[in-house]
């Protein structure tokens, strides 16, 4: 740095740390010209970088690799929204249950079963797996942005391998209707309440359902420690409450 602008430099900490405005006007500007001009640079560079960073990440996303997570941190927040950082997953998803029981088994948090009360003609459809951002966001966080200031880059993005699921959804179906299970990392206050509880597709609010009618069902609920479990059918389903209690009792292995 030259010596005027070091000068500047104290002076500006002299008068900010004095409530003093005695700054000479050159000086003044010189600082706020140099400051400006290196932003501008900086969000330039950043903002190529960044381009760059997010097509990688899509083309490394487009392999189709399960499970895959990678968080990217860019410094200059007006890039990206507003926002630090940019979250991509390809989810581990299953067309069969045996397929998905193999890949369950290896994560860490109770599992999803099917239920020996599961209705004669329901058959599984579809399921995934998703990692544990919710519990682990912060910290994961905190790791990208840690390793682009030893980097010095404004710009980076980690991949994140997971062991842990952060969510589970099973979805089976008999013709027109449909059986979704659901268990997920908790975040709420009131955890482990031990009861069930339960809501019908007619209780949702009209202009809810108007808006988002795929939100519309019916739904038993419960918790316990760390995580939420849901089991829903769509609205005009025969199964009741008692059913899908039955239903939940053992739809979960710890």
């Amino acid at each position: 740095m030259k010596k005027a602008m070091k000068a500047a430099v104290v002076v500006a900490g002299i008068a900010v740390l004095f409530g003093s405005v005695n700054m000479p006007e050159a000086a003044a500007n010189k600082v706020v010209s140099k400051s400006s001009q290196t932003a501008v640079k900086t969000s330039a560079v950043d903002k190529k970088a960044f381009e760059a960073a997010k097509a990688e990440i899509s083309k490394k996303l487009a392999q189709k690799n399960p499970g895959d997570l990678y968080i990217l941190y860019v410094r200059d927040k007006a890039l990206n929204g507003g926002s630090e950082f940019m979250n991509y997953m390809n989810l581990l998803q299953f067309k069969t249950y045996e397929d998905y029981l193999n890949q369950a088994a290896k994560l860490k948090g109770p599992t999803l079963t099917m239920p020996k009360a599961l209705p004669e003609g329901y058959k599984f459809v579809k399921g995934n797996i998703q990692p544990p951002l919710i519990k682990y966001l912060a910290q994961y966080q905190k790791e990208v942005k840690a390793e682009a200031a030893a980097q010095r880059k404004g710009v980076h993005y980690k991949k994140f391998d997971w062991k842990e699921f952060g969510e589970i959804n099973l979805h089976f179906a008999n013709g027109k209707d449909n059986l979704q299970m659901q268990v997920a990392y908790y975040v709420g206050k009131d955890k482990g309440n031990g009861g069930y509880n339960y809501h019908t597709a007619g209780e949702f609010d009209a202009e809810m359902a108007k808006k988002h009618p795929e939100f519309v069902s019916n739904t038993l609920s419960w918790s316990d420690q760390y995580y939420i479990y849901n089991i829903t059918t769509n609205p005009g389903n025969p199964l009741t409450k008692e059913e899908l209690i039955k239903l939940a009792e053992t739809a979960v292995k710890k």
